[in-house]
């Protein structure tokens, strides 16, 4: 059985599926596909770099769909991954995440405004909100912070 690691971008409303409820189900993720090392130049050997990016465009897509950056990150058996239309943004689809598979979770730090940058791409696909110049400040000025998804189960 292989695995793969996937990033999930949801609502703030969606967070609940770290302790399983709802269970994700068809949902849009990001991934290291073999499209995004040849569009990134990455080659295998640079997996970590890969997976990165991928949170990254997770991230924006989060945030162009939902207003937020909010990803789970889901170690998931590859008969629940299907390609998606993006692949050269690592785009698949997640027919199902068991909660048992998410491991943690990427957030804002608390604070962090990210209203004008959701705003403005709000509805574009991740190639057109990249270049804005409210995302890429968003970008280049805030990581992501990771969160232990066990943290959020004993507190649920």
């Amino acid at each position: 059985m292989n695995r793969q690691l996937v990033f999930i971008p949801i609502s703030r409303d969606e967070l609940p599926a770290l302790a399983g409820d709802p269970v994700l189900r068809d949902r849009v993720a990001y991934t290291v596909t073999p499209e995004l090392l040849g569009e990134l130049g990455y080659e295998e050997k640079e997996s970590e770099d890969a997976e990165y990016a991928a949170l990254v465009l997770a991230s924006v897509a989060g945030l162009s769909a939902h207003g937020e950056r909010l990803v789970l990150v889901a170690d998931i058996d590859d008969s629940l991954v299907q390609p998606g239309d993006d692949p050269a943004n690592g785009q698949v689809i997640v027919t199902q995440c068991p909660p048992s598979a998410i491991t943690s979770w990427f957030t804002d730090e608390p604070g962090v405004d990210v209203a004008d940058a959701a705003a403005i791409s709000k509805g574009l696909t991740i190639d057109e909100a990249w270049d804005l110049p409210q995302v890429q400040d968003l970008l280049r000025h805030h990581d992501l912070l990771w969160n232990d998804v066990v943290e959020y189960r004993r507190e649920a």
